[in-house]
């Protein structure tokens, strides 16, 4: 059975986490942002005589764009994690007020 100590963990453990969930989110949105400009700049530097169809496959196996790519999974994990704890969070609030709700009608 949920606690009023659990619920306070949860609603602390909130709190506390406000602005790096804000952080990590921001962070996934900015690098996806740039996706095509990191791609861009790959493809604009690229100084061989080639298509645009070539130049382009060639930007999008480059090593510098398979990083971006790299950063922008990583910071997609973080922030998905990080989400997911926050929800556990929210839920297990709702649960305490559930649980706590029908203790003070007489159902439990």
């Amino acid at each position: 059975m949920i606690d009023i100590n659990d619920a306070e963990a949860a609603l602390n453990y909130l709190k506390t986490t406000d602005t790096e969930a804000a952080r990590a989110k921001a962070y996934a949105a900015a690098l996806d942002d740039s996706k095509k400009t990191c791609l861009a700049m790959v493809y604009n530097g690229i100084e061989e005589k080639l298509s645009g169809v070539d130049k382009l496959k060639k930007a999008e196996g480059s090593d510098d764009y398979w990083e971006h790519l790299q950063k922008l999974k990583e910071a997609n994990i973080e922030w998905e994690v990080l989400r997911n704890k926050r929800k556990s969070a929210e839920l297990q609030i709702e649960m305490w007020r559930s649980v706590n709700s029908n203790q003070r009608k007489g159902n439990i």
